[in-house]
């Protein structure tokens, strides 16, 4: 139960509960290119992993970011007319008392790694990776140090985002450098998911590391840009969704499957009108899907309209532009059900939604031409 002024996402109702964990990763083999200080490269990550209901003795609300980020974050919102403090009184139902049999089964369910979009934090996808994991996967989120509005570390320190300006797309070949940097950083985080020292740091007690020879990778406008570079990059990557993201930097032929989720209708965004998108979709030689939801905007794909939805504020003016006119909860739950049907097909097998095409259900979904 939360106190009195915080506000409660609500528990996802997937099969499982889901536990959560943080830590710093720091590259010892790569000298970060942004730090003025010419440090190693550091990269915080969190992880949402699934956990047998009956396992888990107690659900308990845990603040939804760190006080730093809070601060900065509520700072930054306010140009949008959104209310100063939402951040903070935030709360998710994280699952707690878990048996220590419970949490080392973590390392056996499949990994999907997410990317932030450009300047935005991992935190602020929290409540998807949740959902995402209640369905049976372990989720890794990640931030970008430097590009990263702040990263805040599990000793209270923290490094703020460079300015906005540095990552601008126009500049092609900062843009590029950084899409780079992101890439590498993936992959690393994924190669330290298959060493046992570092799963030990996200989950007490593991005797295994994660098996990173089959892993989702997604990721939001510049992360889903980052996810379809990686999955090229790197073989270990078995699929990826970029969801409203243009497509930068080098491309080539794969037959591994991807998903495109853009917009539609009122503002659409897709391959009909993102000059991007038709020139990638020409690499993809494997199975491949266009899905595009109505009723979005730019930022519906991370937790905010959910967040506007929730602490009940008005969803007029430049709010609406941000979020859409698709009532919050079920933009949330539609953009997960097809995220979750896409991990199934790749990491399970399972055809599902995704390839059955329109259904009466989810009428908010419109499918691109193959």
């Amino acid at each position: 139960m939360a106190d009195k002024g915080q506000l409660l996402i609500p528990a996802p109702s997937g099969q499982y509960a889901v536990g959560h964990s943080t830590t710093k990763l720091i590259d010892n083999a790569r000298t970060d290119p942004y730090d003025p200080e010419h440090g190693k490269r550091n990269v915080m990550i969190s992880l949402f992993y699934p956990v047998d209901r009956s396992a888990c003795k107690m659900i308990s609300p845990v603040p939804y970011m760190p006080p730093k980020t809070v601060e900065i974050l509520d700072e930054y919102v306010a140009q949008f007319e959104m209310p100063r403090g939402i951040f903070g009184a935030i709360r998710m139902q994280m699952a707690s008392d878990i048996s220590p049999e419970a949490i080392k089964e973590a390392i056996k369910f499949p990994l999907v790694l997410f990317s932030p979009g450009l300047g935005a934090s991992r935190l602020q996808y929290n409540a998807l990776a949740q959902k995402l994991a209640s369905a049976g996967y372990a989720v890794v989120t990640m931030d970008y140090t430097y590009e990263t509005i702040v990263v805040e570390y599990p000793d209270g320190t923290y490094t703020p985002g460079l300015p906005p300006t540095h990552w601008d797309p126009s500049n092609r070949e900062k843009h590029e450098a950084a899409l780079a940097t992101r890439v590498e950083d993936s992959r690393f985080v994924l190669s330290q998911l298959g060493s046992l020292d570092v799963v030990q740091q996200l989950v007490p007690g593991a005797t295994a590391p994660f098996n990173t020879e089959k892993a989702v990778f997604i990721g939001h406008s510049f992360g889903g840009c980052t996810a379809i570079s990686a999955l090229m990059a790197d073989a270990r990557f078995a699929g990826a969704v970029n969801m409203d993201g243009s497509q930068y930097g080098p491309l080539s032929d794969t037959q591994k499957p991807v998903l495109l989720f853009g917009r539609g209708d009122p503002s659409p965004r897709n391959r009909s009108n993102n000059a991007t998108w038709e020139p990638l979709w020409a690499h993809l030689k494997g199975r491949r899907k266009e899905v595009n939801l109505r009723g979005c905007e730019h930022t519906t794909f991370c937790d905010t309209p959910l967040l506007t939805k929730l602490s009940g504020m008005p969803t007029s003016g430049i709010v609406e532009k941000m979020i859409g006119t698709l009532d919050g909860e079920r933009s949330f739950e539609v953009v997960a059900r097809y995220l979750v049907e896409f991990a199934g097909f790749v990491l399970k097998g399972e055809e599902g939604l995704l390839f059955a095409g329109p259904r009466e259900e989810w009428p908010e979904i419109v499918f691109g031409e193959n």
